[in-house]
């Protein structure tokens, strides 16, 4: 049994040990496997490894590179990176010499490098060339250095500009006379090649000469070998040819060489076009650019442009003997000047601007022209309109209250003047200047009138008006206490004439039974009142007064005797009073058919007058008025207003027996005057043509005056009182535009 169970345990040992060992990785297994490749060295590897045994993998020499296996349950398996080749880096760089890699795609382990001088340099160092190496590039950046040409030795003539000691590849050395009376001889520059030698030989001055050049298509005049410096060249052409230049052909140094100047040529006679042509020409042929004598060319010029004169946009021209065109064929654009006219005063238009065809510019004219058109307009004709400025007259203007008494001519330039004086019934000077909108200034004359003149003591006896015009006669009635008449006439300075009226004078009054008792005198004048008291019987006093009719206000100092009323009959007394009224065919001087009396101190109080009905009886009451009666035979009484009233009727008149006033209702007769003005308003740079007045008359008008150098804007210069308020006239005086 004993032996049987040891048995057993060797079995299940032996099995367990040979399980395990099938579990190992091998070197072999790793080297066959994917993960190798050349760049590993397994030189160090083992030949087999146990489950969980981890081993690094090293490069081979030139390589780099971290790479560990794991044999796990019977595989490897890998961490890290595979190894690479080693990167030395950048060679480094070698002035005046570029590299190229020979070897390797890279710079890495095993490449190789080359380096290559550039041109005109040459390598210095053993070796041209670097490897990458395991400790990196071997050697050091190899070294080129300039090739240099021989010194260059000169002539004492010879002026040298560069560096003739120590030249390099691509150094220029040139070469001068330094007498500009002589030329080199030789080539003026020469350089150092890449092979450090000099291309060129070093060139010598001489005297400047030229030798007889060949001409094709012509030929040399004179027989003279070599041509000193400024000698001309005297050369012919050949039939159908002619000299390329027509300046004579002259020796001169041109630069360092001596050479014929033009150069000279003999070309066939032709005629040339530029082609493409200019902007604004078209050809007929149009591709065709040398013509022969006789040959004909059609040119056509675009809408702004012309030929041979400004209105043909097209012509036919020949190629003529000479080699010229009969007409140049070459379309011009339609310009017109940028000089303006003598008369234009500004435009849009600046020194050197090119104005073409259809172009327009707003202008002004100078002082004394006015514009033709608001702007002017390029044309084929020059501008337009034309001309662009015309010349600012006037005709000369005809009064019919005013005179030319300087200058009088029928047609007058910028700024002339004329002065005016008023004819006979007006009164004035004025002047007229002659401006760009026509005549300028007041051309009114006064007309000569008067205003009414009111009289305390006389009246106007016809025609009333507030003004009266020149040579008007006003004829005056005396009232209030005078006599007389006189009449006024409107002059040029006024009313003519002598307005006196005589005082009305009255006796001492002798009353019966009648003392004076107050102003007792020899006369008196009118107005004056005189006291009486009566004598014996009677008490009573009364004052008379002296009017335009005599006494009024006389009283007796005695009873009263019978009334009596002459074409009238009386009835009573009763009392003290007594009716009465008239006859047939008479009336009452008072309103009504009857009336009464009553006896006061003597004396019948209140008896009226019979009058024949045809006559007047008392005058009616004029508001604001008084009516004078009137005397004797005259049908006319006098009505005076009171101050502050117009009166519109000056006399009432007698007709059939009726007061008539001219129609005009009596309550309008004496009517309030119309309010005055007060002085008129000021206008800037301006006065008014009459005396200073607080207040100015309806109707009144007056006239303003501008200053010099100053005109009315509108040209009117009055304004008029109406009711208090001056006319609302805009008056402005504005300074003329100073002449240029």
């Amino acid at each position: 049994m004993h032996v049987l169970t040891q048995s057993c345990v060797l079995f299940v040992w032996m099995h367990t040990l040979t399980f395990v060992k099938s579990q190992d990785c091998t070197r072999k297994q790793f080297v066959d496997g994917p993960l190798f490749d050349d760049s590993f060295d397994t030189s160090d590897l083992e030949a087999s490894y146990s489950a969980g045994k981890q081993v690094r993998v090293s490069c081979r020499v030139g390589f780099s590179g971290f790479f560990k296996l794991t044999c796990t349950e019977g595989q490897w398996l890998s961490r890290g990176t595979k190894c690479q080749l080693r990167s030395c880096g950048h060679p480094g760089e070698a002035q005046s010499a570029d590299f190229r890699l020979e070897k390797g795609e890279d710079f890495v382990f095993g490449s190789q490098v080359v380096y290559t001088c550039h041109k005109g340099y040459q390598m210095v160092s053993r070796t041209n060339f670097r490897r990458c190496m395991t400790e990196g590039w071997d050697g050091t950046v190899p070294v080129c250095e300039a090739k240099q040409c021989p010194v260059i030795h000169f002539d004492s003539k010879v002026l040298v500009n560069g560096d003739t000691d120590e030249a390099t590849y691509g150094n220029v050395v040139r070469f001068s006379c330094k007498s500009n009376s002589e030329m080199l001889d030789g080539s003026a520059e020469i350089y150092c090649d890449e092979n450090g030698e000099w291309i060129g030989k070093v060139p010598t001055c001489k005297a400047i000469t030229c030798a007889v050049p060949a001409i094709e298509n012509g030929y040399v005049t004179e027989d003279i070998q070599e041509y000193k410096e400024r000698e001309v060249l005297h050369f012919e052409c050949d039939p159908k040819y002619r000299r390329g230049e027509d300046r004579p052909s002259q020796c001169t140094k041109l630069g360092v060489q001596a050479e014929w100047s033009p150069t000279p040529v003999c070309e066939p006679i032709t005629c040339k076009l530029q082609l493409p042509p200019l902007e604004g020409t078209r050809y007929e042929p149009a591709f065709r650019n040398v013509f022969l004598p006789g040959d004909l060319l059609t040119v056509n010029c675009g809408e702004k442009y012309w030929i041979s004169n400004p209105q043909n946009i097209s012509a036919v021209t020949t190629c003529k003997d000479n080699g010229e065109w009969t007409i140049r064929p070459i379309c011009k654009e339609v310009i017109c000047s940028n000089q303006r006219d003598r008369h234009v005063y500004s435009w849009n238009v600046y020194w050197r601007q090119i104005i073409t065809l259809g172009e327009t510019t707003p202008y002004r004219c100078t002082t004394g022209y006015m514009e033709s058109a608001t702007e002017a307009t390029c044309t084929r004709d020059g501008w337009k309109p034309n001309p662009l400025c015309q010349e600012i007259t006037c005709d000369r203007r005809d009064f019919e209250t005013a005179d030319v008494v300087r200058n009088n001519k029928q047609k007058y330039r910028y700024n002339d003047q004329v002065d005016y004086v008023c004819k006979e019934g007006y009164r004035g000077r004025f002047t007229l200047n002659c401006k760009d909108r026509g005549w300028t200034g007041n051309s009114q004359c006064s007309e000569i009138k008067c205003i009414r003149q009111v009289y305390q003591n006389a009246d106007i006896d016809e025609n009333v008006r507030n003004e009266y015009r020149y040579n008007d006669q006003v004829k005056y009635t005396c009232n209030n206490g005078h006599e007389g008449h006189f009449t006024l006439t409107c002059g040029e300075t006024g009313w003519n004439g002598s307005p006196q009226c005589k005082l009305i004078q009255c006796k001492t009054l002798q009353i019966d039974n009648a003392y004076i008792t107050h102003n007792e005198k020899e006369s008196y004048g009118h107005n004056d009142r005189v006291q009486y008291a009566c004598r014996k019987g009677s008490d009573r006093r009364f004052t008379v007064t002296c009017e335009q009719s005599g006494w009024t206000g006389i009283e007796s100092c005695s009873a009263c005797q019978n009334a009596a009323v002459p074409h009238g009959f009386v009835v009573g007394p009763y009392n003290d009073t007594v009716y009465y009224t008239c006859k047939h065919g008479y009336k009452l001087f008072t309103k009504g058919w009857w009336s009464e009396a009553k006896c006061i101190d003597g004396e019948w109080s209140g008896v009226q007058i019979c009058i024949e009905n045809e006559k007047c009886g008392e005058t009616p009451v004029i508001p604001n008025g008084e009516v004078t009666p009137p005397r004797g035979q005259i049908k006319t009484a006098r009505i005076t207003c009171r101050e502050g009233y117009n009166v519109n009727v000056n006399r009432l008149t007698c007709s059939n027996g009726t007061w008539h006033s001219q129609g005009v209702p009596t309550k309008e007769i004496c009517t309030p005057f119309a309010v005055p003005c007060k002085a008129p308003p000021q206008v800037q740079n301006a006065v008014v043509l009459t005396s200073y007045q607080k207040k100015y008359l309806s109707d009144t008008e007056v006239t303003y005056k501008c200053r010099d150098k100053y005109t009315l804007l509108l040209g009117e210069n009055t304004i008029r009182c109406k009711d208090g308020k001056w006319e609302a006239k805009n008056i402005e005086c504005t300074q003329l535009p100073q002449e240029q």
